[in-house]
């Protein structure tokens, strides 16, 4: 079985291989015919798909989110590739793990290895000093087996496996660096504060193989639910001052920004504030080359609302 990741696919090409069914949807054609009307991905890439014959056959055999085998032909549409399905199942290891199936291998991950990143982490968390290096490393050991692999969103910055790990250790190591030109800022609660910023997705972000929100995180948020875990934490560990603590629980409350921008508070001293900056500056150098990367123009890109322009690609 000679299996085709999207990024090799051709005009004209019949392939067959393992993706994941982001969506799905039954649609009518002009006559009035059924079609699947599908988004396809693997670790390399994205693709329309259509699938026009046999829908009754196919149709109720996989759902949006589920890891699929799929046969089709490749085409165009508009001048972008598009694959016509003939063939398409729920995925299984039981079933094609002996054709080299396995779901991790569908998903686009960080480029540093998981192991390296888990490592650089482990460095910053231990150069924090007593007592905000225990209530962190209580906290990220009762969740490393999530932190290690989990995507830092949704659909926004970092949104692949390793996403969060990636943008802990890059705003960490970008804090450690900077605190040097400000001398007067107290290094452990920034640190802290920047490793647990965004702890609360652990609870708002779900473990699917496309990962969406929880009903607590669509309900209560990230930041809040963050909060909470920092302050049990803390209380249950007993040392930590309470000075310290509602400066940290501040930081976590105000790391957006702003109300408008989902805070619940505006940064109100010196560490509140480098968290946010560090925390805007990694998420939109990250959003900006994701859309230059994946942007199919030569020079500019299209228009990019988040930026409010178009972005320069030479």
């Amino acid at each position: 079985m000679k299996l085709t990741q999207i990024i090799d696919f051709k005009l004209g090409r019949s392939i067959q291989g393992f993706f994941i069914c982001k969506e799905k949807h039954l649609r009518y054609t002009r006559n009035g015919d059924l079609y699947l009307d599908l988004v396809l991905s693997d670790s390399t890439g994205i693709i329309q798909s259509k699938m026009w014959d046999l829908v009754d056959d196919f149709q109720d055999r996989f759902n949006g989110g589920d890891p699929v085998a799929v046969k089709g032909k490749v085409g165009e549409f508009n001048e972008i590739h598009q694959l016509t399905v003939s063939q398409i199942n729920l995925a299984s290891s039981e079933q094609y793990g002996k054709y080299g199936f396995s779901p991790e291998l569908l998903l686009k991950s960080v480029d540093e290895p998981l192991n390296e990143l888990w490592n650089r982490l482990s460095k910053l968390s231990k150069s924090i000093k007593k007592p905000l290096r225990e209530l962190v490393s209580a906290i990220i050991n009762v969740y490393a087996e999530k932190l290690r692999t989990m995507p830092a969103s949704v659909n926004h910055h970092h949104p692949v496996r390793g996403g969060f790990l990636k943008h802990l250790v890059t705003t960490g190591e970008m804090a450690s660096d900077l605190l040097r030109h400000y001398p007067g800022l107290n290094r452990d609660l920034v640190l802290a504060g920047i490793i647990l910023h965004d702890i609360g997705k652990v609870k708002s972000i779900n473990d699917d193989l496309i990962p969406s929100h929880t009903d607590e995180g669509k309900l209560i948020g990230h930041i809040v639910l963050g909060r909470d875990i920092v302050m049990k934490t803390a209380k249950k560990l007993g040392n930590i001052p309470q000075a310290t603590l509602i400066k940290l629980e501040h930081i976590i409350l105000s790391h957006q920004g702003s109300p408008e921008k989902g805070s619940v508070t505006y940064p109100q001293f010196p560490e509140a504030l480098i968290v946010h900056y560090i925390d805007q500056l990694d998420g939109r150098i990250t959003l900006m080359q994701d859309a230059i990367e994946k942007d199919p123009n030569t020079d500019w890109t299209g228009y990019q609302s988040i930026f409010k322009s178009e972005l320069y690609k030479k």
